[in-house]
């Protein structure tokens, strides 16, 4: 259960373990109380708070707090995240038990990528409008707790047990969003939640092979890589066109197993970019975990006769710029080279250290380097760009996260925007459910989620209308967005391009 944490005359200390937790040595940890901001936290160097045990992450090398709370920040960076969390389900739970459910937003929260911070404040934003706004409805109302996989999602098993648990207790956990990045271990955690036939919303989890067949109850509100890159390449062949050019295109390729996203990119771009591939003689270079090496010999191949000018990248963004740097460095093939990679280079647009000389590096005179992909959101276009409408949903939120004290900016990578879509996908579903059930079980939340098919049934949020593909759990997306990533660090929209 979750446990939220009390003044320290008050609080619990040492509480016992879960029994399901009693294997780890450390256990639950005492918690030892300081001040800040009005709200109570925990020293994260060496203390987790009740109800969270402290593990060893072998793959991270390091020690993490993993579990679920409701108040307790699993690391300081987004404590502020927390604060605005309380204050929230105070509002939710004001009327007791009875009058609200439960939202869980499940990922690897002690990841230390930017990403987790933008998510964490989306999916908040999202949950005060909800509970604030006639949005999605009014009632139940919704309380959120956070539930962190550790860095690795490797104790999925443990924390996904434990959300089973508050389905049937006092919170009545009713769907899971979030659900971390497109691995073996998201994929687990799902089936062991669809067994409670809870729905579970996917914010930034793109790998084209997770699907509804995976996990009845999952849906997603962002696009898959097959989508992003069938935009661009529809952008690659109409610049061909008109340019009377052929290009050709080498892989560079993530070589680890279990990451589903590194496969959807190898996959999609043996479909989408088959023949520009074929043109390099199929050339196609694996890289590791510590990729430096690696990066240096790729580099060195463009020395080749007929090199390519396009560089399929298929790993994550978290690599990304150290490839870049390698590429600016070339000591041949002094043309234009040009990276297609999927939503994941939205991390180049976070004022991350390592970025800016990999942003810097971009289209230099010397060995100019272009950088073109499809993001998850695009906030430039949701305001109008490309000629379309603005997004009236995209200007609240900003104006949400300006109330609350989150900076506007995190929104530019599309992670918030599409951790808040989720957040209102849940919330209209449990809604809906609740028109014949005050506190519907999680099995007509879930059949709510795949009645989201015909636009009078969609959600309204940041990103546009989204409609569920009943038979897929996808988002029905018709055209997105492709943009070149320019040196200062802002998008250059491109144009828009359909999906299929």
């Amino acid at each position: 259960m979750t446990q939220t944490l009390l003044p320290l005359e008050e609080n619990p200390w040492p509480r016992p373990p879960r029994r399901r937790w009693s294997w780890i040595v450390a256990g639950v940890c005492a918690v030892v109380l300081l001040a800040y901001g009005g709200f109570q936290v925990v020293d994260h160097l060496s203390r987790c708070a009740p109800g969270v045990a402290r593990v060893t992450v072998a793959a991270a090398g390091r020690e993490e707090c993993v579990g679920i709370s409701d108040s307790y920040a699993f690391e300081p960076r987004f404590q502020h995240v927390v604060n605005a969390l309380i204050t929230e389900n105070e509002f939710a739970t004001a009327g007791g038990e009875g009058t609200y459910v439960t939202v869980a937003f499940a990922a690897g929260l002690t990841n230390p990528d930017g990403r987790v911070v933008a998510e964490l404040e989306g999916a908040v934003a999202g949950l005060r409008r909800a509970n604030r706004e006639n949005l999605v409805g009014s009632k139940p109302l919704i309380k959120m707790v956070l539930a962190n996989m550790d860095s690795e999602q490797t104790h999925w098993q443990e924390v996904t047990d434990d959300l089973l648990e508050m389905v049937d207790g006092p919170d009545r956990l009713r769907a899971v969003v979030g659900l971390g990045l497109s691995s073996d271990e998201a994929v687990n955690g799902m089936r062991r939640l669809s067994e409670a036939e809870l729905p579970m919303i996917a914010d930034v989890m793109t790998a084209d092979d997770i699907t509804k067949k995976q996990a009845n109850g999952f849906a997603r509100v962002n696009p898959t890589v097959g989508e992003e890159l069938a935009a661009v390449a529809q952008y690659v062949r109409t610049t061909e066109e008109r340019t009377a050019e052929q290009r050709s295109a080498m892989m560079v390729t993530y070589s680890e197993e279990n990451d589903r996203y590194a496969a959807a990119l190898s996959n999609a771009f043996k479909t989408r970019f088959g023949e520009h591939w074929k043109r390099s003689g199929r050339v196609s270079n694996p890289f590791s975990r510590d990729p430096g090496i690696n990066f240096d010999l790729i580099v060195g191949s463009l020395c080749d006769d007929d090199s390519p000018d396009l560089i399929l990248y298929g790993g994550r963004g978290k690599d990304l710029p150290a490839f870049i740097q390698y590429l600016s460095q070339r000591k041949c093939h002094d043309d234009e080279v040009t990276i297609v990679t999927g939503s994941d280079a939205a991390r180049l647009l976070t004022d991350s250290p390592e970025n800016k000389p990999a942003v810097d590096a971009l289209y230099s005179q010397e060995k100019p380097i272009s950088l073109i992909y499809s993001p998850l959101a695009e906030p430039a276009v949701l305001r109008g760009g490309a000629g379309q409408p603005a997004e009236p949903q995209l200007v609240k939120l900003e104006q949400t996260f300006r109330d609350v004290g989150f900076d506007p900016r995190h929104l530019r990578t599309g992670w918030a925007i599409m951790a808040h879509d989720a957040v209102l996908v849940a919330a209209r579903a449990i809604r809906l459910a609740a028109l014949s059930n005050p506190i519907p079980p999680p099995r007509k939340v879930r059949d709510h989620i795949y009645l989201m098919s015909p636009k009078v049934n969609g959600v309204q949020g940041a990103s546009g209308l989204i409609e569920i593909d009943p038979e897929t759990g996808n988002r029905r997306i018709e055209r997105l967005p492709v943009l070149r990533l320019l040196p200062r660090g802002e998008p250059e929209i491109l144009g828009l391009y359909p999906v299929r």
